[in-house]
């Protein structure tokens, strides 16, 4: 069966963007709320991208993957996986983006926006290629009971 066009790489792709954008504001906008009150960039960095990360969740779970909510066929919620996943794979990258913003901030000497929309972009497409591979992948038989 040929996929829909709302599963194609590209859509989602688009759409994972687009709401990247609005998370990258979030997050952003948040940073430098953090910065200004003196944060420690680190600190920063961190409730910044957990705040960029709720919506993220929300809006692509909804929205880019539309992934249900309950798994195929045996009514249980299988949705308590993907959190699982989205909050591994955001953690990950969350760390990740703290250091490469430390290695780019510490030893290469950029300022603290210069490393971190450096970072940002790194990121994005890391964390799309996870989002789509892992953390919003379809509801396997194996994850369902046996059940299709």
């Amino acid at each position: 069966m040929a996929a829909k066009p709302r599963d194609s790489w590209f859509v989602q792709f688009v759409m994972f963007g687009a709401i990247g954008v609005l998370n990258t504001a979030i997050d952003f906008g948040m940073f430098a709320l953090l910065t200004w009150l003196s944060f420690h960039y680190a600190a920063a960095q961190a409730i910044a991208y957990l705040a960029g990360m709720a919506n993220s969740y929300l809006l692509n779970n909804a929205i880019t993957f539309r992934s249900g909510s309950v798994a195929a066929g045996n009514g249980k919620p299988a949705n308590w996986r993907r959190q699982l996943r989205f909050l591994v794979w955001n953690g990950v990258m969350l760390l990740l983006s703290i250091a490469l913003m430390g290695v780019a901030v510490q030893l290469f000497d950029w300022s603290e926006w210069a490393a971190k929309l450096a970072v940002t972009l790194v990121i994005l497409g890391l964390n799309f290629y996870g989002s789509k591979k892992w953390v919003f992948a379809p509801v396997r038989a194996a994850e369902t009971g046996g059940q299709t």
